[in-house]
C-alpha cells in the first residue's frame, strides 16, 4: 500500500499549502504533552513541526502524548488528534492512526505514554537538562523517574537529540552503542519572536524581567537580593517577575517577609502570561533564569525581541550567548552588569536591540534546528 502523504481529515487538518506539490519522502510523527502557553518544551516542539514542514518533502505531524494514568476518555479524545492552539491556530494535534500508518519515523520528546516507546524506528529529542532531570527524580514523591528513563530512552533508541555541548557529554554515557546521541542547534521561531508596536505597560527605570516558571533549577532568589541591594540606591527601579504558579505562597511569603515586595512592578508576582514578546520590547534587561549554564525559551525569547540578557557564567562550553556574562552566583556583580546592561540601553537602546536581534539570528534559528534533525532522521529511516 502506497503510503499517504496527507494527514487525517479535521480541523485545520490536511497537507498544508506549501505541501500540495510536494512528493513527501519523510513522515514524521512527534510525540509531546499538548500545554500551550505553559511548557517549553511543547512551544520548542510546535515549532520545530513547523520549521520541519517548511523542509522540501518532509511531513512532520504534532501526536499528543497524555499524562501517566490518565483516564481513558482522556486517551481517547489524543488519539483522535484535531485540538488546535489558541494562539496558533493553523497548528493543530494529529490523530495517533495516522502516525501508526504512515509515519516513517517517531519521535519522542515526552515518555509518558509506555507504548509509544515500543515504536521503530525511533528517535528522542531530550529537552530537560541532567540537572531538572536528576533533580526530580530526587523527589520523594517523584514517579516518572526522569534521569532513569531519560537513560533509558537513549540506550534503546535509533538516535538522540540534545541542544547543548554539556549535555551531550552527560547524556552520551547512556549510549552504548556510540554515535548515537546528536547535538543540535537550540532555537526559537525567530519570525515570531521580534520586537512589537505593541508593550506592555510595565514599570520601573530601569524595568528588569524575569519569567519562568519557577522551581529548582530556575527559580529568582540570587536576583532578588541583587535587585534589593540596587534598589536601596534607586528607587525608581522596578523588577517585573512573571511564570510564578509552582509553590506561589511560598514566593509570596519570602517576598513579603524580606520586603522585596517593595521593587516589583505593576502587577506584582505575575503568572504565566500569553505574550511576553510585549514585556521584552518594554523591559531594559532580563535576567536568565537558567543556573546552571543552559539557553531557556525565555533568554533566546527576548535575545531575538532585542532585549539584553544577563546570565550566569556557568557555562563552560559557552553555549547561551547572553548579552553579558555575570560571575557566577556573585549577587554584587549580577547587579554591576544590570546596570551596565541598562546603561547601554540608555545610551542607545536601537543599537542594543540591533546587537541582541544579531546574536539571536546567528545562534537561535529554529530552521537549523530542523535541518539538522531532519538530516539525522533521514540516515536513520534510509539505514532500516
Amino acid at each position: 500500500m502506497e503510503k499517504s502523504q496527507k494527514f487525517a481529515p479535521g480541523e485545520k487538518g490536511g497537507v498544508p499549502p506549501n505541501k500540495q506539490d510536494q512528493t513527501i519522502d519523510l513522515r514524521i510523527a512527534h510525540w509531546c504533552n499538548w500545554s500551550p502557553r505553559t511548557s517549553g518544551m511543547y512551544e520548542t516542539t510546535r515549532e520545530l513541526i513547523d520549521a520541519e514542514n517548511r523542509i522540501e518533502g518532509v511531513l512532520a505531524g504534532f501526536c499528543e502524548t497524555p499524562g501517566m494514568n490518565a483516564a481513558p476518555q482522556r486517551v481517547k479524545r489524543a488519539a483522535e488528534g484535531g485540538r488546535v492552539d489558541p494562539m496558533h491556530v493553523h497548528f493543530r494535534t494529529q490523530d495517533w492512526g495516522w502516525a501508526m500508518k504512515y509515519a516513517d519515523i517517531h519521535v519522542i520528546h515526552s515518555t509518558k505514554l509506555g507504548r509509544i516507546g515500543e515504536l521503530t524506528p525511533r528517535a528522542f529529542f531530550l529537552h530537560g537538562t541532567v540537572e531538572a532531570c536528576l533533580g526530580n527524580e530526587l523527589e520523594p514523591k517523584d514517579r516518572n523517574a526522569s534521569f532513569s528513563s531519560a537513560g533509558g530512552y537513549i540506550a534503546k533508541s535509533d538516535a538522540t537529540f540534545v541542544t547543548s555541548e554539556s549535555a551531550r557529554m552527560f547524556w552520551s554515557q547512556f549510549d552504548y552503542g556510540g554515535e548515537r546521541v546528536h547535538r543540535v542547534n537550540k532555537g526559537i521561531d525567530l519570525s515570531w519572536w521580534q520586537r512589537t508596536s505593541t508593550k506592555q505597560d510595565l514599570t520601573g527605570e530601569p524595568s528588569i524581567l524575569y519569567g519562568e516558571v519557577w522551581r529548582g533549577i530556575k527559580h529568582p532568589l540570587h536576583l532578588l537580593y541583587a535587585v534589593n541591594q540596587l534598589y536601596q540606591e534607586n528607587s525608581e527601579l522596578r523588577l517585573n517577575l512573571w511564570g510564578c504558579n509552582v509553590k506561589r505562597s511560598f514566593w509570596q511569603g519570602i517576598l513579603k517577609a524580606l520586603r522585596f515586595d517593595e521593587f516589583l512592578g505593576r502587577p506584582g508576582l505575575g503568572d504565566i502570561i500569553e505574550y511576553p514578546e510585549h514585556y521584552y520590547t518594554r523591559g531594559d534587561v532580563l535576567v536568565s533564569p537558567g543556573l546552571y549554564g543552559n539557553v531557556t525559551r525565555v533568554h533566546q525569547e527576548a535575545m531575538a525581541c532585542g532585549c539584553p540578557v544577563i546570565s550566569w557564567d556557568t557555562d563552560p562550553n559557552q553555549d547561551t550567548h547572553p548579552y553579558k556574562y555575570a560571575k557566577a552566583f556573585n549577587i554584587a556583580d549580577l547587579g554591576q552588569k544590570i546596570m551596565d546592561a541598562y546603561s547601554d540601553v540608555l545610551d542607545d537602546r536601537e543599537r542594543v536591540a540591533k546587537q541582541c536581534r544579531s546574536v539571536a539570528e546567528k545562534y537561535f534559528d529554529i530552521n537549523l534546528e530542523a535541518q539538522q534533525i531532519v538530516s539525522v532522521l533521514r540516515d536513520v529511516v534510509s539505514s532500516q
